[in-house]
């Protein structure tokens, strides 16, 4: 079978059409993009830019989840480590945030001009159900300084 000029160029158009159409339908699911002031939701491996500013940030993952079941009785709620690669004007920056703020732990940190606070990560555990790496939600809060 030999294909003409016009034909590759109309499987190639379509096959464009196609890469392009579905990627608009991925972009229009995802969120709005998070803005300074106002809390949003980032899932492991993610990464979002900051409306209007040069602040991005990559979730990396939690590489530590001690906390308490909901369906069990502790005598310590547990702490979750939550890991984010943070990028201000082109400086890579490693921020790890906790989910319980103690003497040695923080839920809080800076980030050049900014503060990034954890407001929680989800889901939270049960005894019955292992959580995934990549099932991690961190809501987030930043602020400028």
């Amino acid at each position: 079978m030999m294909f003409t000029t016009s034909r590759v160029f109309l499987v190639a158009s379509l096959l464009l059409l196609g890469w392009s159409t579905a990627l608009n339908l991925n972009f229009s699911e995802n969120q709005a993009m998070p803005r300074v002031g106002k809390e949003f939701s980032i899932k492991v491996g993610q990464q979002l830019k900051l409306e209007g500013t040069d602040l991005q940030v990559k979730f990396s993952g939690v590489p530590q989840d001690s906390r308490c079941p909901s369906n069990v009785n502790c005598v310590w709620a547990g702490n979750a480590e939550v890991v984010l690669e943070w990028i201000v004007d082109k400086c890579p920056t490693t921020v790890t945030l906790n989910t319980h703020a103690s003497s040695g732990t923080a839920n809080e940190s800076k980030v050049g001009g900014y503060r990034v606070k954890l407001i929680k990560l989800e889901p939270y555990p049960h005894s019955e159900k292992k959580i995934s790496p990549s099932d991690y939600t961190a809501t987030l809060f930043v602020t400028k300084e």
